[in-house]
């Protein structure tokens, strides 16, 4: 049986998949893997290096919160955060923001954000981004100008 097995939380999705099925982390890069038994893989057809299997554990180490002073979205590689995505429980009351709004990627200098050609835009600190742009912890994310989050970024 072949899967692509997701870097962020371990699951195995079917090979045709391009988002995670449990976590929705993208995965359209992630290596197929195929097992000889329901119990083992096959390694070395996978293309996973050491390097590779520690770059993902040490990012699965931290995670980024968006905090609101009402409520805060747990925010995972390759999320996207909008009124019909990641966080709608809560952004279905600001028309401002749009159904897809912003995605948040990890990459191995840090984490950051893409206004995913909103309506109203995405801003990180004040400044309207047009691109993927770098956040830090602490940082301000506001997603049109109607709601603002402060960066959490947590060690576990």
């Amino acid at each position: 049986m072949k899967y692509k097995v997701c870097r962020n939380c371990g699951y195995k999705n079917p090979v045709e998949e391009f988002i995670c099925l449990k976590c929705m982390a993208d995965i359209s890069t992630a290596d197929i893997v195929e097992e000889k038994q329901a119990t083992e893989t096959k390694y070395e057809e996978s293309n996973l290096s050491i390097e590779d299997e520690y770059k993902t554990s040490v990012e699965l180490s931290e995670k980024l919160i968006l905090k609101h002073e009402k409520f805060s979205i747990e925010v995972f590689p390759g999320d996207v955060v909008g009124r019909h995505a990641k966080g709608k429980q809560y952004l279905k009351n600001y028309p401002t923001v749009s159904r897809i709004h912003a995605k948040f990627y990890k990459e191995a200098d840090g984490w950051y954000v893409e206004d995913l050609n909103s309506t109203n835009g995405t801003y990180a600190n004040d400044k309207r981004i047009t691109k993927k742009t770098k956040i830090e912890n602490g940082d301000i994310i506001k997603l049109s100008l109607s709601i603002a989050f402060k960066v959490v970024i947590e060690k576990h």
